[in-house]
């Protein structure tokens, strides 16, 4: 082992490389693994590897002088109290004392974390530089609280575009608000439908976001399928893409994709892309290596990119029945063709008839219907000559006459918001910031509203008024009818759904207060301002009191009177978890309290059972993402990991349970004139009987994209959102 007295002693290093790691987050973990892999190099007579790590775990900052062989407990020179690492003051700090016990010839200073305790210091140290930066947020930027905000504030959107030398860059947001599942989301491609309409078919396109394609982290295939289908109609020449903590490149239906950058590990670096006299160059600069970077692609820039055009000719938008389903799909290329295939929902395969020679080519075939669930369906025609693949996806509804038969209105942007129904209206928001309503029998548009940023929180409907929030954090009050009557503004994005106690309307907020407003005028009665982080998910109200999750770990319980803490408790995911306890928090599914017991699920999929009175633990459970409350208050409706609906008592016993193809999302099962409504992440909906767990029928509402709002009922209909933009109304058939 390397003698840290020797080391000290030596006079001037080489290098003295300091890791500010700010590890007081979901990243307590992680930064015991990365000192760990530092030991095993350490320090040596010429590089010093000084660390100092504010924990999560024990709210304790250390100091380490890493040696090879070393690590977490055999390297730490000091132990102080809790430091704020967003303080510039704290990092000073760190820099001084590592400078003058540590001197060296050149200092590498590494900023570890996710990055987002950072913005104002990342914006302000760009000030007055001249080149451009443009952010765009990744998966853990929209999670435990949302950067959107601060990404507006900078001037910018989701998604957005600009033009440099004669190029045109796309910046998109593949990473779900609140939730971290990819989903290119319906609002984003008709931005980039309209965006694109202004670029010429020469102009290189290059197009930016997070999650790399394919990926298996999103819904389907069919998800990526319909950017892939805009990108083909321009001169796309690159997609830049994050997340994979590594490099590569890959051809992705005819489009080079790069992935590139991390942060820590034996792939840090960064990726640097350049267009120089009609070249384009994209390389790999990793942390340890010396220059030049790695490259992982060269080639000239086409003038015009030519991909085949692929016309899907059947099946018709609506299939009302038969045997089989009739597929049929023309290429016109000047390409050589071997074979065709189908894919409906990434699960039915099978091989298409080719016929035709270049430039026109059919393929032809039929898909039974024996495994279709009435509803939406996505089917993938894909034609290839060796390596190269020429696809495109569509969707259709297959809804036989003896199946439940619904209606559909398209929002023209994606919504994981659970529907309002009152009095025969169905209230809803979308990413695109819009209130709507409809006719609940007939689908027809009776009004909208536009409040300015994403609606993420479940309309409120009490006393003949309409509550909702956005992501701007305006809370606002409209008639029926739509005209406003009052709104309010809290200090962040409120992504909470509204709820009504003791004539208050109270949500919570990203900035981790829960806000009371008076019901009537929208003047604020009260806040509480216990939770330390981001409040997401709907509260719960039970006997003059609100029970509430946060992404700091707890559970609380508040009077609705005046917002006075009565108790609050760690969820058991973040109890029993080491190291990124935030991460496990019960934040983003509702609590439920019967018969006097609270339970609420947490990231970690953990059920925690509390006293509803005291706070004090009753029980817990594994394997659960979601709750639900019975009509009567005394039972409730656990969503299961395995894909299975359990019905429990307050203690947890089991009632029944039956498999319902619901994975492993945080979206409640509601119950309506005895008959239980869940979805599942893609859109199967199932129905079944709340006094035996009964599935009374199945409806595929999506086309295998992501649902994360409730299914909600008014006894005829099952209303409920997708992130295709739609609205689905169905009817549910007799009983």
């Amino acid at each position: 082992m390397v003698d840290k007295a020797k080391i000290q002693c030596n006079g001037k290093a080489k290098w003295t490389v300091m890791v500010y790691m700010a590890g007081d987050n979901n990243l307590d973990g992680a930064a015991l693994r990365d000192i760990e892999e530092m030991a095993r190099v350490g320090s040596t007579k010429d590089v010093n590897v000084l660390v100092q790590l504010d924990r999560l775990e024990d709210k304790k900052t250390r100091r380490f002088l890493i040696t090879k062989g070393g690590g977490y407990e055999r390297d730490c020179l000091e132990t102080f109290g809790e430091t704020n690492t967003g303080d510039p003051k704290v990092l000073e700090d760190f820099l001084t004392w590592s400078t003058e016990r540590y001197p060296a010839e050149r200092y590498c200073l590494i900023l570890w974390n996710h990055g987002s305790g950072w913005w104002e210091e990342y914006q302000a140290y760009w000030k007055g530089i001249t080149i451009p930066v443009f952010p765009q947020l990744g998966n853990h930027d929209n999670t435990w609280r949302s950067n959107l905000k601060s990404l507006r504030d900078a001037g910018l959107a989701a998604c957005y575009s600009f033009d440099s030398h004669t190029c045109h860059f796309v910046g998109l947001m593949t990473p779900t608000l609140q939730d971290p599942r990819p989903s290119v989301g319906e609002e984003q491609l008709l931005w980039l439908k309209q965006d694109l309409a202004k670029v010429g078919p020469q102009r290189p396109v290059f197009v930016f976001f997070h999650h790399p394609l394919p990926g298996s982290e999103f819904a389907s295939r069919y998800d990526y399928d319909r950017l892939l289908d805009v990108l083909h109609g321009y001169n796309t020449v690159l997609m830049m893409a994050g997340h994979s903590h590594g490099y590569a490149h890959r051809l992705v239906e005819g489009i080079d994709q790069t992935t590139g950058g991390s942060t820590f590990g034996p792939n840090a670096g960064f990726a640097v892309v350049s267009v120089k006299e009609g070249m384009l160059r994209v390389a790999y600069w990793k942390a340890d290596a010396p220059a030049p970077g790695l490259k992982l692609l060269e080639k000239p820039i086409p003038e015009q990119t030519s991909y085949p055009k692929i016309e899907i000719i059947s099946p018709a938008f609506r299939q009302a029945g038969g045997s089989s389903v009739s597929v049929s799909a023309r290429l016109s290329g000047a390409v050589a063709l071997e074979k065709a295939t189908y894919s409906v929902d990434d699960e039915i395969k099978g091989d298409l008839k080719l016929s035709g020679t270049a430039p026109n080519w059919t393929a032809d075939g039929t898909v039974e219907v024996s495994r279709l669930l009435p509803g939406a369906h996505y089917l993938r025609v894909e034609f290839m000559q060796g390596s190269e693949r020429f696809s495109r996806s569509t969707q259709f509804f297959f809804e036989p006459e003896q199946q439940p038969t619904a209606w559909r209105a398209y929002l023209g942007a994606s919504s994981k918001v659970t529907p309002a129904i009152v009095d025969e209206v169905v209230y809803v928001g979308a990413n695109d910031g819009a209130l709507r309503a409809f006719n609940a029998r007939t689908g027809a548009a009776l009004w909208e509203v536009r409040t300015g940023a994403e609606i993420l929180a479940e309309p409120l409907i009490a006393k003949g008024t309409v509550y909702t929030a956005n992501g701007l954090g305006i809370v606002s009050a409209y008639t029926t009818s739509g005209e406003k009557l009052w709104s309010f503004t809290a200090g962040d994005a409120v992504y909470s759904s509204p709820v009504l106690a003791d004539g208050k309307i109270i949500f919570g907020c990203n900035n981790g207060w829960l806000y009371a407003l008076d019901a009537g005028t929208g003047k604020l009665a009260w806040t509480n301002k216990d939770a330390t982080y981001a409040i997401e998910s709907k509260p719960f109200v039970w006997n003059g009191k609100v029970f509430f999750g946060a992404w700091d770990q707890y559970v609380r319980c508040v009077n609705a009177r005046d917002g006075k803490l009565v108790w609050q408790q760690l969820g058991e995911g973040s109890r029993v978890v080491k190291g990124a306890k935030r991460y496990y928090s019960p934040a983003d599914a509702m609590p439920v309290v019967a018969e006097g017991k609270v339970m609420i699920a947490d990231r970690n999929m953990m059920l925690s059972i509390l006293d509803a009175e005291t706070g004090e633990p009753a029980g817990s459970m594994t394997g659960v993402s979601a709750t639900g409350i019975s009509e009567d208050g005394q039972h409730v409706y656990l969503r299961k990991t395995n894909g299975e609906l359990a019905k429990v008592d307050s203690s947890g016993k089991e009632i029944w349970r039956v498999a319902a193809l619901l994975g492993a999302i945080p979206t409640a099962p509601t119950e309506k004139n005895g008959v239980v409504y869940v979805c599942s992440g893609k859109g199967v909906v199932s129905a079944i009987a709340a006094d035996n767990g009964k599935i009374l029928w199945q409806y595929q509402a999506s086309p295998q994209l992501y649902v994360m709002g409730s299914v909600v009922s008014d006894g005829t209909h099952a209303y409920l959102t997708s992130f295709d933009g739609s609205l689905t109304a169905i009817k549910c058939p007799a009983q």
